[in-house]
């Protein structure tokens, strides 16, 4: 049972790739977990109507702005999705940017307890810095596998160890995992691979396509649910805030606009070149390997 699974840092060309697939055999499953809100689509990139219609994309712009989601639950509806489109006599290609996501559904998840949403948003508010020492306080131990820079652990572990429960203990194992539940699945997985200028300069010119665009539905966003809802966490939102506030004007908003995409695009190539399961690839040759993936 073959199991496409692509992924790539941003403005990697992940949707393009997906509009040479061949409609009748694939269908997308994504792993973005921002473009799961309807409210976003701009800034987070979404698959377009006219994209999303030529091949179905499961796990696109279905949340409102004002709800949350995690890795476990999105686990849920990847297995959802994929057992449906299979089903159905489909192949179920994996495509997304957020590789943790991407980690936990196939690889499986520490055992971590449900954490509040009071000390979510009490973590979210702390500085690094503050929730490096708070860890360090409660599981000095948790830091030991932490990079020092890596904010979304250090106050992921903290939220954790705030209901009770070390973060050193349950990072031992993980459990569950597609692979390990379907062990005749042959996962054919690759990362869409750029020069990094050629990859920056894509970013880019589509942070110049979205700056309008992106401006207007945080304003619809801001009206509906307020400026601190989940969805207005996403990279970048934060500077279409501060300009709409008028804190930074409109250069400043377009170059730290680019300059987080191109700092996220850093990090994502960071944990794909880490990845176990996924390997190389450039936008050429992943084009003519999944348009040829029959002769696998």
């Amino acid at each position: 049972m073959i199991l496409p699974v692509l992924g790539g840092p941003t403005g990697s060309g992940k949707t393009a790739l997906t509009q040479v697939l061949d409609p009748k055999r694939f269908e997308i499953v994504s792993f973005d977990s921002r473009q799961v809100y309807r409210d976003l689509p701009v800034g987070t990139t979404a698959p377009s109507s006219q994209e999303s219609s030529y091949i179905r994309h499961w796990l696109i712009g279905f949340l409102n702005a004002d709800e949350s989601l995690n890795a476990s639950q999105f686990s849920i509806w990847a297995r959802n999705a994929i057992n449906d489109i299979r089903s159905r006599g489909k192949i179920p290609f994996l495509v997304g940017g957020t590789g943790f996501y991407l980690r936990a559904f196939l690889l499986g998840m520490y055992p971590v307890p449900n954490v509040p949403k009071e000390t979510k948003d009490y973590v979210f508010e702390l500085t690094l810095e503050e929730a490096r020492q708070e860890l360090f306080s409660k599981d000095p131990e948790a830091l030991t596998s932490l990079s020092p820079q890596d904010g979304y652990r250090i106050k992921r572990a903290l939220e954790v160890v705030l209901t009770g429960v070390l973060w050193s203990e349950v990072s031992k194992e993980t459990v569950g995992g597609y692979l390990s539940e379907c062990p005749d699945v042959q996962l054919i997985g690759h990362w869409l691979d750029w020069p990094r200028d050629i990859l920056y300069d894509r970013i880019n010119r589509r942070v110049t396509e979205i700056t309008t665009g992106m401006l207007a539905e945080t304003k619809e966003v801001v009206s509906r649910y307020g400026p601190d809802c989940p969805g207005l966490r996403t990279l970048g939102y934060n500077f279409a805030l501060a300009f709409l506030n008028g804190t930074i004007d409109s250069n400043t908003f377009i170059e730290q606009l680019a300059q987080s995409h191109r700092n996220y695009a850093k990090r994502q190539i960071t944990w794909f070149k880490k990845d176990p399961l996924l390997s190389p690839i450039s936008f050429e040759a992943a084009v003519q390997l999944y348009t040829n993936i029959d002769k696998i």
